[in-house]
Order: structure tokens, then sequence, then C-alpha cells
């Protein structure tokens, strides 16, 4: 598979499991997933600046966007709002990128299966020995959100990765 091939799948995938990381709840709160990068621009003013846009295209060794906007379409607030994301497989997490205003953030170094702060995780060697787990063993992302999200109201959570 082409490298082309490899992003558009890798995004594809990305937007799939954003949304089903709270479709079996029937929740009121909607999901919208980006991938984005940054690109240096020049501004009306002549100035330089650096904007987020869209990724139609990335080569290796960019460093990616991934942001979920949820919002509550509700009547009532939204409790519990847990936002689970896969760093995709063509992607490495870069330690410390993961943000969200008012959330706890977890990650996942068995593909979803436990999920703790990183100071606790431990990956297993091929000799059996245990190590602290480093970013670049993270298979997901967790963010649960701490207080309700009030009716009409919306927030972000994202990460960044570097494409292999």
């Amino acid at each position: 598979m082409r490298r082309a091939e490899k992003v558009f799948v890798l995004l594809f995938f990305f937007f799939l499991s954003a949304g089903a990381a709270m479709a079996q709840d029937a929740s009121p709160v909607t999901l919208v997933s980006e991938v984005l990068k940054e690109v240096e621009a020049v501004n009306e003013k002549g100035e330089k600046e650096v904007r987020l846009v869209p990724v139609a295209s990335a080569m290796p060794g960019e460093v990616l966007i991934f942001r979920v906007t949820y919002r509550n379409e509700g009547t009532e607030p939204a409790a519990n709002v847990q936002l689970t994301n896969p760093v995709p497989g063509e992607m490495v997490y870069i330690g410390g990128t993961a943000e969200g205003k008012g959330a706890d953030v977890a990650f996942s170094v068995d593909s979803g299966q436990s999920f703790a702060r990183p100071a606790a995780l431990t990956v297993t060697a091929e000799d059996g020995t245990k190590r602290p787990a480093e970013p670049a063993d993270y298979t997901h992302i967790r963010w649960q959100i701490q207080d309700p999200v009030p009716p009409g109201r919306e927030g972000t959570v994202s990460f960044r990765a570097r494409l292999k």
C-alpha cells in the first residue's frame, strides 16, 4: 500500500472510531472529528502566522492534530461524558499533547482494554521483562469530562501524533 493510501485509510479509521466512542449509549452528545496540520501562512497584514488546516495528505514525519468536538444536543446536562480514541497504527503519539479543558486524560497500551495515567503504565518486552511505557507505546487515549456538559454547550479534545 502506498503512503498516501495509508494516510487516507488511517484518517478514515479515525473518523469511524471517534464516532464509535459514544455511539453505544445513545447519548445526546454529538461528535465531529477532524484531522489537521499546522501550516505557515501570511495574513492580510503581511505577517507570518500558523494556521490549522484539514489534512488532505501527509508525508512521513509530519505531525497531525486529531481533534474531536463534542456537543450536548440534549435538553438536560450530559453527565459522565467519556471520549476514547485509538492512536492510528500509522501514527506515533507525541507525549504531553493530549488536551481537553476540564477533562481527565488516561492512556492505554493494550488496545483499549485498560487505561491509566502515564506513570502507571508498563509494557512487557519480548524477553518477558516489564518496563515503563513510553508515549510511542500508547494505543488509545481516553478523556473523561469532569463536569456535566450543559445543553447546547460544546468542548474539544485533541492530541498530536507523527506519521511513521
